[in-house]
């Protein structure tokens, strides 16, 4: 019976996080324009594989805050994480080194 408990939770648990983890994408791109909007910005970005361009939003302060200080500016190159069913940035990196 344990055995039966054991095995019906792992199953939920590795369906659980297969399905969290599969609305996020991941891309390396180029920012071809940049929308502040108060607490949000939109972001334009060009996709470096496909030449795709993808509007993106920021919610996050601490980019927010980079967009405003111009430490992320138009032509820039960022490796990025967002959700693909709401288009929301989730991790953002430069990709020129220091």
């Amino acid at each position: 019976m344990k055995t039966r408990i054991v095995m019906l939770v792992m199953v939920m648990v590795s369906a659980w996080t297969s399905l969290v983890f599969a609305a996020e994408s991941k891309m390396v791109g180029t920012i071809s324009a940049i929308e502040m909007r108060g607490n949000v910005a939109e972001i334009t970005m060009q996709d470096r594989k496909n030449d795709e361009s993808v509007v993106l939003h920021v919610r996050d302060a601490s980019t927010l805050e980079k967009l405003k200080d111009k430490k992320i500016r138009v032509g820039d190159e960022l490796r990025i994480r967002f959700d693909k069913g709401t288009k929301v940035i989730t991790y953002v990196r430069k990709t020129a080194g220091c």
